[in-house]
């Protein structure tokens, strides 16, 4: 089903929903054109103009809606339409938002423009769309009135407005897919300055003005909240819209975050088990640089120095993070501000491309430590050396050791306050197969879930290439659940009870266990783990 509303301006525009396929949809009525110099008995003409769309700025944390002005459209596929429904042209607008194809003269036609960015071929490609997830997944679209091409070469511009009135969106939202679209362009357009050749997995971003922030059914609009996901092959980015509630078209810093998460899924590697992080938490080392590293990302591709998302009310409040800043109090690896402050000024010392080299080398990608700051910063040590003392630097000021360049963190002595049993250091607690139980505590000090504390890690090596046991036993209460890496997830274990035990095949090499308890309700719960 196409759902089409026609917007009365300057240019008449409707927003289309065009089918999954991506096909469908028609205009009504005719535009005004601006005509060329005659040319009788063309059989074709050339048509052009300039996408553009309502952007909203957002530098301080609320919307900013008197500064609406118009931005280009960019990279987006333009289809040109015949009343059979027929695309007889196809093209993408430029950096500028422009386009110009040649069509068939004499001919009744509308100019569809969508929310998709899509390029093929041997060299750097991508197909990225925006979609209703409660109108079937539909791709966003807008679209012309019809109008003759007529024997002369043709311009019609194309422009989406915002629908705000004075005080509420007062029309259909027509640029909110689309700002949502540039905001990947501009990230697209980082990673290409570094990397040209590179082939972006197809990626799926879902905006609704249903979506709100409550967990249950995608398709009536109950996303939770702003987030990336991925399934098998389909990677995706949900993205709230609910006026006066949570609104994130206009957010880029929020798109942007998600979508250096989308990175991560595609170049490089994320050990994170997700959940809720604040600036203030203290959290698992994992969770501490993924978020860390959205944010910082997010300024690096938009080239801004804060971090803004816009809520409640006419979009009238929101949160503005300062990307140079670290964490105060209590900086350390567990913190996403210092991760996010670290990243950002090395941004700005050394450029992205050795970070960009660094993220998706081997030596990030495919070590036994789990993601997080220490084997960043020896990946980027390798592959940019005449830096490594820039990083030191930032490292130092946020009480991080740089020291021996060990991707697992050995030498690291700041514990974030939890020591004793349940101390979070050393960083990877030393275990044997076939040896002595190793015993490994966990704590719920720093808070439960995904905090620090709530893991404990242990370094093993297999000699060969196997099925190896894995045992843990915790006390009365407790569910330990574990993870199990070998340069990426090998396997996990999660079932109900306070033993927990799994075969693993785990290839030659040095392994990473990484052990929780579900429950999570003391300052220490220890359990012993063996391997067999």
């Amino acid at each position: 089903m196409i759902r089409t509303w026609l917007l009365r301006m300057i240019a008449p525009v409707g927003l289309a929903l065009l089918a999954a396929c991506g096909g469908g949809g028609g205009g009504a009525g005719a535009g005004a054109a601006l005509f060329g110099a005659n040319a009788p008995g063309a059989t074709t003409v050339t048509l052009n103009g300039v996408a553009t769309y309502d952007s909203i700025p957002n530098p301080e944390g609320a919307l900013m809606y008197s500064a609406i002005a118009p931005k280009p459209v960019r990279g987006a596929v333009v289809e040109i339409i015949d009343g059979a429904s027929a695309i007889v042209a196809t093209t993408t607008t430029d950096a500028a938002g422009s386009y110009s194809v040649q069509v068939p003269a004499n001919t009744s036609v509308f100019v569809r423009v969508k929310a998709q960015m899509l390029q093929g071929g041997s060299a750097a490609t991508w197909d990225v769309t925006v979609r209703d997830n409660t109108q079937s997944n539909a791709i966003y679209a807008m679209e012309t009135e019809s109008f003759s091409t007529g024997t002369v070469a043709a311009t019609r511009n194309v422009h989406a407005p915002s629908g705000w009135g004075a005080t509420s969106y007062t029309s259909a939202r027509v640029a909110a897919p689309f700002a949502v679209l540039d905001t990947v362009y501009a990230a697209q357009s980082k990673v290409l300055s570094v990397a040209p050749g590179t082939a972006f997995p197809i990626l799926r971003l879902f905006w609704s003005v249903n979506n709100v922030p409550a967990t249950g059914n995608p398709s009536l609009g109950q996303i939770g909240t702003t987030s990336f996901s991925k399934d098998d092959a389909t990677s995706a980015i949900y993205v709230l819209g609910k006026e006066n509630v949570d609104t994130d078209e206009y957010d880029a810093s929020v798109i942007a975050h998600e979508w250096g998460h989308y990175y991560q899924s595609a170049f490089s590697r994320d050990d994170s088990p997700g959940g809720s992080h604040s600036m203030a938490d203290s959290l698992d080392r994992r969770v501490a640089f993924s978020e860390g590293w959205g944010n910082a990302w997010s300024g690096i591709a938009l080239a801004r120095t804060n971090y803004t998302d816009a809520v409640g009310v006419g979009q009238a409040q929101g949160s503005n993070v300062d990307l140079s800043a670290g964490a105060s109090p209590n900086p350390g690896w567990y913190r996403e501000a210092s991760i996010h402050s670290i990243l950002w000024k090395l941004n700005g010392i050394v450029g992205f491309k050795p970070i960009h080299d660094a993220l998706t080398s081997g030596v990030f990608r495919g070590g036994s430590p789990v993601t997080s700051i220490h084997p960043f910063t020896s990946a980027f040590d390798a592959v940019a050396p005449a830096s490594a003392s820039a990083l030191a630097g930032l490292l130092s000021a946020q009480s991080i050791s740089a020291a021996a360049n060990d991707p697992f963190g050995t030498l690291e002595t700041n514990d974030g306050g939890i020591s004793g049993a349940a101390g979070t250091l050393p960083m990877y607690r030393p275990a044997t197969v076939g040896g002595a139980v190793t015993s490994a505590c966990v704590s719920n000090q720093a808070g439960q879930g995904n905090k620090l504390g709530s893991y404990v890690y242990l370094r093993f090596a297999t000699q060969a290439a196997g099925s190896y046991t894995i045992t843990v036993k915790g006390p009365s209460g407790s569910d330990p659940d574990f993870v199990v890496y070998n340069g990426r997830q090998i396997a996990s274990a999660d079932a109900f009870g306070t033993t927990e035990t799994s075969s693993v095949s785990l290839p030659a090499g040095e392994n990473v266990l990484a052990l929780n308890d579900f429950n999570n309700s003391a300052a220490a719960t220890c359990f012993t783990v063996t391997i067999q």
